[in-house]
């Protein structure tokens, strides 16, 4: 077990930084934008990301079907996290074939955006336009453009 916190301890010593900086940015764009994902907050579209961090929520507190309904793509990413911390901290051994995992999750979370976006958007969460975005604070016609083209 010590060796495993000291896996662990030497890892957030040396990435920690890069959490504070994510909290740190996670809470300010929420406070301003009352969003998290940089595509959201900067086009008011959502990303392939969308609906994961609430998605993480509801399984954490055992709500499986609206951690589903969210996104997903949530259960391959906390399979590969497991098997990721097992073989990282559990095990002390390199982490093998973790690069193809990570493709089919990034290859699912496009397949499923994709599906998502062509079925739900701009009317189901998360798949919904952020009116007050940055491009539309900026730039005055960017909505306009937007409803002439039938996006939203």
């Amino acid at each position: 077990m010590k060796a495993v916190a000291g896996r662990l301890w030497a890892d957030i010593k040396e990435y920690g930084m890069a959490g504070v900086i994510f909290l740190v940015y996670m809470a300010v764009v929420n406070l301003l934008f009352h969003a998290f994902c940089p595509s959201v907050v900067i086009t008011g579209f959502p990303c392939p990301g969308c609906g994961l961090t609430r998605a993480a929520g509801y399984l954490i507190t055992g709500r499986t079907r609206q951690a589903w309904e969210m996104n997903p793509v949530i259960f391959p990413i906390v399979v590969t996290a497991v098997y990721f911390g097992i073989c990282r901290y559990l095990l002390g051994r390199r982490v093998r074939g973790i690069k193809g995992l990570l493709i089919i999750v990034f290859i699912l979370l496009c397949g499923v955006f994709c599906i998502r976006m062509y079925l739900y958007f701009p009317y189901k969460t998360p798949c919904v336009y952020l009116e007050d975005n940055i491009l539309d604070r900026t730039f005055p016609f960017y909505k306009q453009i937007l409803h002439e083209w039938g996006i939203v």
